[in-house]
């Protein structure tokens, strides 16, 4: 009779324990009644009954991952989400954790309010993670580029080192107390430069009001002169069209004398040739009363004279 009791008893706290557990597991996983699906190349650990998030949200749950049977490199994720999740065509999948100690989830992005909502069945646009392997990839070649940089850094810091240091003697040899009195020198010259040039300034102001006053004096020749030459441009136009008449009126003179000398070309012609006959015919004339003068009182020649014996 005890025996039963007991037996009775412990079933009846096994029947309240599953009851307990079963109510936990009903408050923490939320059923979806609509089925998409989305495609990864990394599943990172997914398996059936994985929450679904949006937007940080649970709203459902994965409820198959397997290869794709059209393409085995990829990896088909079903999942259902509760009704009314507005999962639009701006919607990324990806897999990833809450915090960095939580399991994996199927994290759905919220998308734009502008996208399209997608149907039941539709397929999500996935987004690929970085996976704790392939990030420990990454960090290794990361590392072992560190360590050769610090490598070539051993080697090229001693120069690096040995260059400043000549660097530094340069600048104590440029800041030592020579250049430095040099320095002070040169900066006094400049300073006493720019004292003249303010003088010079100073000096220069009335030499610029003189200058003013004689451009303005050039100014008022300037408009004397204009006005004197407008005042003359008449006569002189007046003048000048007189000038041209009387040029036209010698060049017709000129063309009457041409043609006078075109027409009577002829005679000119016998009239120089006669001109030249007779000036030939003086000339012979002359030539002769130069050797026998006696011509002019007779006609007949004398006998030459006989020398006496």
């Amino acid at each position: 009779m005890t025996e039963t009791k007991v037996g009775a008893f412990v079933v009846a706290a096994l029947m309240l324990l599953a009851g307990i557990i079963y109510g936990v597991h009903a408050t923490h996983t939320v059923r979806g009644q609509v089925r998409f699906k989305t495609y990864l190349r990394d599943a990172g650990g997914l398996d059936a009954d994985t929450s679904v998030l949006f937007g940080g949200i649970k709203v459902g749950q994965v409820t198959s991952v397997r290869p794709d049977t059209e393409d085995p490199t990829r990896i088909e994720i079903a999942f259902e989400v509760k009704t009314g999740t507005p999962v639009n065509g701006q919607s990324k999948a990806q897999v990833g954790t809450v915090n960095l100690m939580g399991t994996s989830s199927l994290l759905i992005t919220t998308g734009s309010n502008d996208a399209p909502r997608l149907a039941p069945g539709a397929v999500v646009s996935s987004q690929e993670s970085v996976s704790t392997s392939e990030l420990t990839r990454r960090i290794g070649v990361v590392v072992d580029n560190a360590n050769i940089v610090l490598l070539d850094l051993h080697h090229e810091i001693p120069e690096i080192a040995a260059q400043v240091h000549s660097v530094l003697n340069n600048v104590n040899t440029l800041t030592g107390a020579d250049n430095q009195q040099q320095i002070r020198a040169v900066l006094a010259a400049v300073r006493t430069l720019v004292s003249n040039t303010d003088a010079v300034m100073l000096s220069a102001k009335p030499l610029v009001a003189n200058i003013d006053q004689t451009v303005s004096n050039v100014s008022r020749t300037f408009d004397s002169v204009r006005g004197t030459v407008d005042s003359l441009r008449d006569p002189l136009l007046d003048d000048l069209k007189a000038l041209h008449d009387t040029l036209e009126d010698a060049r017709g003179a000129i063309g009457s004398v041409q043609g006078v000398v075109r027409t009577n070309e002829d005679d000119f012609a016998e009239m120089v040739h006669a001109l030249r006959t007779a000036s030939e015919n003086i000339q012979t004339i002359t030539e002769q009363l130069k050797q026998r003068p006696w011509n002019l009182i007779r006609t007949t020649q004398p006998d030459n004279r006989k020398v006496p014996r």
